[in-house]
């Protein structure tokens, strides 16, 4: 019997997962993802800030006991549902040619493309702020706090400069600009201010948000907890905070004017991939516009009906009725439940179970939200061990554990001489 080809589109947790236990037995795999990894979100800000390589927190989709999944860097520009053809447009980056387009035919297809970056067309946000979602940003906010740290200590830098230089502001209040925060104060409490001592006290690390307070998804007296623990750090939080536009070193808000600033990250929440928004899908009324399934994960029409052979994952995807969160959590379980569905040909539903929701605060504090509520540093140590079980290989957890044991005994690589 011949295999029937299987294209997923997209190599997030629910794309990535698919690939990899998908069996290649009964199918024929092809990856379309203008990004050849998984990116384990949940690691990216300890890897920017030093406590293990960059190359840890990702995983490739192309790996020696999978060789025969086949891998196009490109970019799913359409889909032809009658013809079960994919187009795509090439993303890579050889030359100054220009990206090429050709098609993909598929048996089965599996949307998960995951969302864009929400910048709610602030001006200048795309061109001046760094983001949080794939080891190459964690790089980049990484560089730019040490290009901070040599620009305000040459002797050409005035007091007041050094103080506007040093300032780093994270325009998102969920668990992603939290985490980065609390990951950001301890690289400088507990590394850099000692190299730099005639900077201790004019680093500021500010979060802004639209919303009145913070971390809106866990219960109110775990919020009010991230709240003070944060400015016990004197981590300044600006709550209902509207950005207006931003500049090369400066957000203008509605309330305050002009902020200067040396770092900007931007780790607001999410808008629908140019792919979801024009295919011919039932989506929801209103909120984020995601391809809606059904219970099965096939996606439906616009009339309701699923489509048989099409799935849609990830964040890009939700299942009726029933409003799920865009988290990696729930996108690795459809990932899970659809690969053992198409292995196995089961029928049963897919089945959403909720885990606890954890964040990080700074200095071996945290949170977790769930059946039970920890906070303190008992919350630390199940963020910083389910830290681990997020990676999906012994390898890089072994590696991982042996970058802390360093960083514990000698400090981080990038505090070092």
């Amino acid at each position: 019997m011949s295999k029937k080809s299987l294209a997923i589109i997209g190599s997030g947790w629910a794309g990535f997962t698919l690939s990899q236990k998908a069996s290649l037995a009964k199918y024929d795999v092809t990856v379309i993802s203008p990004i050849r990894t998984i990116q384990y979100t949940p690691l990216l800000a300890s890897a920017a800030c030093g406590l293990f390589n960059f190359r840890l927190a990702e995983e490739p989709v192309k790996r020696k006991t999978r060789s025969d999944v086949k891998y196009f860097k490109a970019v799913a520009d359409d889909i032809d549902f009658e013809k079960r053809v994919i187009r795509c447009k090439t993303s890579t980056r050889i030359g100054d040619e220009d990206p090429s387009t050709f098609d993909v035919r598929y048996d089965k297809v599996c949307i998960a493309p995951g969302c864009d970056i929400q910048d709610f067309g602030t001006p200048g946000a795309k061109e001046h702020a760094l983001f949080l979602r794939t080891t190459n940003d964690a790089r980049l906010i990484q560089q730019r706090v040490l290009e901070m740290l040599d620009k305000a200590s040459l002797p050409t830098t005035t007091d007041a400069e050094q103080r506007d230089i040093l300032n780093i502001r994270i325009v998102g209040g969920g668990a992603i600009g939290i985490e980065a925060a609390a990951e950001l104060y301890d690289l400088w409490a507990e590394e850099m201010r000692f190299l730099y001592p005639h900077l201790d006290g004019k680093l500021t690390i500010t979060i802004h948000d639209v919303a009145p307070s913070i971390l809106s998804t866990f219960d109110s007296r775990l919020s009010e907890y991230a709240t003070q623990s944060l400015k016990g750090k004197h981590v300044q939080l600006k709550t209902s905070s509207h950005i207006q536009k931003v500049e090369a070193d400066a957000i203008f808000t509605k309330e305050d004017g002009r902020l200067p600033f040396g770092l900007l990250i931007w780790a607001t929440g999410n808008k629908a991939s140019s792919l979801v928004q024009k295919l011919p899908v039932k989506k929801p009324d209103g909120g984020l516009p995601r391809i809606l399934t059904d219970k099965h994960l096939r996606v439906l029409r616009p009339d309701g009906s699923p489509m048989e052979d099409v799935y849609g994952l990830g964040d890009a995807a939700d299942i009726e009725g029933e409003s799920l969160p865009t988290l990696a959590e729930v996108a690795l379980q459809k990932g899970e439940y659809l690969a053992n569905a198409l292995n196995s040909e089961s029928t049963q539903p897919f089945e959403y179970k909720q885990r606890a929701l954890l964040a990080y605060l700074g200095r071996h504090d945290g949170i977790i939200g769930g059946r039970q509520d920890w906070t303190g540093a008992s919350a630390w140590l199940a963020w910083r061990s389910g830290s681990l079980a997020w990676t999906r290989s012994w390898r890089r957890r072994i590696f991982i554990s042996i970058s802390w044991l360093f960083v514990w005994l000698g400090g981080r690589d990038i505090a070092r001489p």
